[in-house]
């Protein structure tokens, strides 16, 4: 016979009893919707993984960045696609039995996915390209040290300083030849082939001008037996193209996990990440559409015959400026112009026209010392930027005869190479022109290998941002994003 605290012991038991089993409940549901959780959200990043491995290995092999193709190799891609490939990755992990045969397999979880959708994405364009450049500049500063780009900087200050680039000394010495001719006209003096003893005559030194004036700089810039490249391509299919027509696609821009490389510093890192990846005349890129890469990024013709001339038209500009500069700073060069000029115009019988026809001989000696700089430049060697008294080919002699030094074999190691005038010109050039042409030459490049004919960079992706919707059995729901990126 139970007593009566025997009864209350027995009640007391129960009613606790009820406590600690309904908390045991609540506890194992609470862990079974936590591994519910865990597993969704292990899910969906293995699913990122997989979708982020499938970065594009022409990109990564020839320009050693990861961006994601939506396309896959297709003619249209797109989102819609990768989001297929991310829900077929999901699958393998909700479904483990997706794909084979397992008798007596049971899923306890039996997660599904009824919800995906990729909210967000960074293509390679977005941003004036920009996302492109972050992702170039970032493997730049990781892998390349930064005394090049100071250099690069210090030469830059030096041509803008002296302000070479707005010059054209040629137009400028035709015009001042053509003054000097109609003057001299005017004074009957028709027939200018009077010649010193000294071998100085007006007919040389305009003769200079009208060697340059007449014929295309090319054609004297390249060395003996140097060919140029023929091949020439269609512009129309090309990301420039696609971008001035409003084409192309948009997403979100430069996400929050890479700042921007939009400062002076980072463009000429952008520049020398471009002399490393593209082709030149002196570095041609052999397995590229165009071989000439840079020059194109730099003038935008069809051709590397097209782009090669117009470089070596600025390249010459520049060169005939700087000599110019630096012959106004040599007092020697200035006496031996005042004295040559002092000997031409008495022979015209015309001693009034001295300070003009220094300015002229001074003009002529810059012009041929670039005719003999063009032909280092293109054969490999250096020239520097502002020359020194040492660093002249030619001299007062050559120019009254017109004729050029042999250079063959002056293989000069101090100045500054072709590659390193491209370097400053790539420094000086509009950063957005300069952006979607390398785009272009990227979309060449990788259009010349197998499976990526249709291959376009604003198909490319380097971040994503995605919602998940996970539902288990018991019908519990899980929401939630994630995002993933290169950078």
């Amino acid at each position: 016979m139970l007593s009566r605290f025997d009864a209350y012991l027995t009640v007391y038991l129960s009613l606790t009893f009820g406590i600690v089993l309904s908390l045991l409940f609540v506890l194992i549901e609470g862990a079974a919707i936590g591994a519910v959780r865990a597993q969704a959200e292990i899910v969906a990043d293995l699913g990122l993984d997989s979708v982020f491995a499938e970065y594009n290995r022409e990109i990564l092999d020839q320009y050693e960045l990861f961006f994601v193709d939506t396309s896959y190799g297709s003619i249209n891609g797109g989102i819609g696609m990768v989001e297929m490939h991310l829900s077929d990755y999901m699958s393998y992990n909700t479904e483990p039995d997706k794909g084979l045969v397992m008798p007596f397999e049971y899923n306890l979880l039996e997660l599904k996915n009824p919800y995906l959708e990729i909210s967000d994405v960074s293509f390679a364009s977005d941003d004036q390209c920009m996302v492109w450049k972050a992702q170039a500049v970032e493997y730049m500063k990781a892998v390349y040290g930064g005394d090049l780009i100071s250099r690069i900087q210090e030469q830059i200050d030096t041509v803008e300083r002296k302000g070479l680039t707005g010059k054209n000394t040629v137009d400028q010495a035709a015009a001042q030849k053509q003054e000097l001719d109609e003057f001299l006209a005017d004074k009957g003096i028709i027939e200018i082939d009077t010649e010193s003893a000294e071998g100085y005559s007006y007919q040389k030194v305009s003769g200079i001008l009208d060697k340059v004036i007449g014929g295309g700089i090319l054609a004297f810039a390249l060395p003996s037996g140097k060919s140029v490249s023929g091949a020439v391509m269609d512009t129309g299919p090309y990301f420039s193209a696609r971008l001035k027509a409003g084409t192309i696609n948009q997403g979100i821009g430069l996400h929050h996990n890479v700042s921007s490389a939009d400062s002076f510093v980072d463009e000429l890192i952008y520049g020398e990440y471009l002399m490393k990846k593209c082709g030149s005349y002196t570095k041609p890129k052999d397995q590229g559409l165009l071989k000439y890469q840079i020059e194109y990024i730099l003038y935008g013709y069809n051709s590397d015959a097209g782009n090669l001339r117009r470089s070596a038209e600025v390249l010459f500009a520049l060169r005939c400026a700087a000599n110019l500069a630096s012959i106004h700073s040599d007092m020697d060069k200035q006496a031996q112009a005042e004295m040559v000029a002092v000997v031409i115009c008495t022979l015209l019988l015309s001693p009034e026209l001295t300070g003009q026809m220094k300015t002229l001989i001074l003009t002529a000696w810059a012009i041929e010392e670039a005719m003999s700089d063009m032909q280092q430049l293109f054969d490999g060697n250096r020239v520097p930027l502002i020359k020194g008294k040492g660093d002249w080919n030619t001299g007062m002699f050559g120019i009254v005869t017109g004729d050029l030094p042999d250079i063959k074999g002056s293989q000069k190691t101090t100045g500054l190479s072709y590659q390193d005038y491209l370097r400053i010109f790539l420094g000086l050039m509009d950063k957005d022109t300069k952006a979607a042409r390398s785009l272009d030459i990227v979309e060449m490049d990788i259009r010349q290998t197998d499976g990526n004919e249709h291959f376009r960079i604003d198909a490319c992706i380097d971040y994503m941002k995605a919602y998940f919707g996970f539902e288990d059995n018991n019908g519990h729901d899980f929401v939630f994003y994630r995002e993933m990126c290169y950078v």
